[in-house]
Parts: C-alpha cells; sequence; structure tokens
C-alpha cells in the first residue's frame, strides 16, 4: 500500500461509482471493491476504479477466487491493490501471488494496451498491484506468521466473521477470542511492516481497533450505512408522528 501509512476504509457492494465517489468526498482513504460478497463485475470494477483515480481514492478488489481470467481482469483495471480471501497456506499464497505478478515475480500475461498501462502508451514501470490477503480461519492464523512475512505481501485483512463462525460465536467479531487472535496477527505485521485492515461497525469498536494496532480500520459496508441511515430516518418520522 504504497503512499498510504493509515487511514480510513470502507467496503463497497454496491455496483456503483456513484457510491465510489461519495465514499471519497466523504474523506474516506480507501475502498474495498467486494467480487465475492458485492454485485460487481470487471465492467463495474473498472467504471469504480476510474472514479477512485479522479478523486486519489484508494482501491483494492476482493478477488472471490484464484481464477487467473478474472484475476488478470481485474488486475488490468488499473486497481491499486488485490486482495485474496480464504488464505491458510504458504503454498496456496504462492499459487495466487504467481497468477498476479508479471515477470519475473510471477507469471501474469500482459498487454501493454489496457487501462493500467495507457492503452500502450506506457512504455516502461509497468507496475504490479500490491498483494494483500484475507487471514479469516484457525488454520490462517496458525500459518500467519509464515503468510505475513512473504515479501510480495504487502498488507493483511483480518477477517473476523468468519473466525466468529468458526469459533461457535457468529457476529461476535469483538470478542475476547477474536481480539486475541488479531492481536496475534498485528504483532506479525509490525514485525515485517505490512499494513493490517480490519472491520468495526461503531465508535468503541473503532476505538479498540486503533488501541490494539490497526492501521486501516473498515468502516463497515455501504449497505449497512444505507440501511442504517434510513432506519434513523424511519424512527424519527414515527416519533414525531406519533
Amino acid at each position: 500500500m504504497k503512499n498510504l501509512t493509515s487511514g480510513l476504509g470502507i467496503w463497497q457492494i454496491l455496483n456503483s461509482n456513484i457510491i465510489t465517489d461519495i465514499i471519497a468526498k466523504a474523506g474516506f482513504s480507501l475502498t474495498i471493491l467486494d467480487l465475492e460478497h458485492g454485485i460487481h463485475n470487471p465492467q463495474t470494477i473498472q467504471d469504480c476504479i476510474f472514479t477512485a483515480k479522479s478523486n486519489s481514492l484508494y482501491t483494492i478488489v476482493r478477488i472471490p477466487c484464484d481464477s487467473y481470467q478474472l484475476i488478470v481482469q481485474v488486475i488490468d483495471t488499473g486497481v491499486d491493490a488485490i486482495l485474496f480471501p480464504h488464505i491458510e497456506s504458504t503454498e496456496q499464497l504462492k499459487d495466487v501471488i504467481g497468477r498476479s505478478l508479471l515477470f519475473p515475480n510471477g507469471n501474469k500475461s500482459f498487454s501493454p494496451f489496457v487501462t493500467r498501462y495507457n492503452y500502450g502508451q506506457k512504455k516502461e514501470n509497468y507496475t504490479n498491484p500490491s498483494i494483500g490477503i484475507l487471514i479469516e480461519s484457525l488454520n490462517g492464523i496458525k500459518n500467519s506468521e509464515n503468510l505475513i512475512k512473504n515479501k510480495e505481501v504487502e498488507f493483511v485483512y483480518f477477517g473476523a466473521y468468519d473466525l466468529s463462525l468458526e469459533i461457535n460465536k457468529p457476529g461476535e467479531i469483538f470478542s475476547f477470542e477474536i481480539i486475541s487472535y488479531l492481536r496475534e496477527v498485528v504483532k506479525y505485521c509490525k514485525k515485517y511492516n505490512k499494513k493490517i485492515l480490519s472491520i468495526y461497525r461503531n465508535k468503541k469498536e473503532l476505538e479498540c481497533l486503533i488501541e490494539v494496532g490497526v492501521d486501516f480500520p473498515v468502516s463497515s459496508v455501504d449497505t449497512s450505512h444505507l440501511m442504517n441511515k434510513l432506519k434513523k430516518e424511519r424512527e424519527a418520522y414515527k416519533e414525531i408522528k406519533n
């Protein structure tokens, strides 16, 4: 995550670049465009990235799987970083890195005529995206140091929701056990100079993430913010009417 040391992020499930524009103009540092749970496709990703770049908003795309075709399409949009889910082993990590980086660091195919390289006008400095991994299982936690120390990994997203399911506490993403796992991952991120992201839903949880040492707290999801705001407006209306 070059040129970013800390800041505020948000998950973007909605596939409109207007949402991206609102996120940027609200002062966020980054948006995570979600291809796993969101309703995005390569075209909407491209549209959102155009809007993000015009606003100097950092973009991360969560890849839903290790499909080589999808990885190439997303990278060629010019996205700043890609985030791989469910990373648990060094072998798995090596494979997705190989699919994502240009020779000699990987074996991703290359066309200079795409958005990333100014449609054939860029003659040098063919850059790779930053690589991030989601650590969201007990196996991932167990192997976290070996995963995080990989030189190609620039950041880690701590997947509290999937972990909460695995320990039979679904949705309790700030339980003692989850925070203990987060502290362990943060420790290795600091040791190997990697950035870490994790989600929060309210001010108390945000304060916890900052205290633990999370570099980029992620302010929940665009759909959640919209739903909560609309519900508050409806409740205010009902209170006045009654």
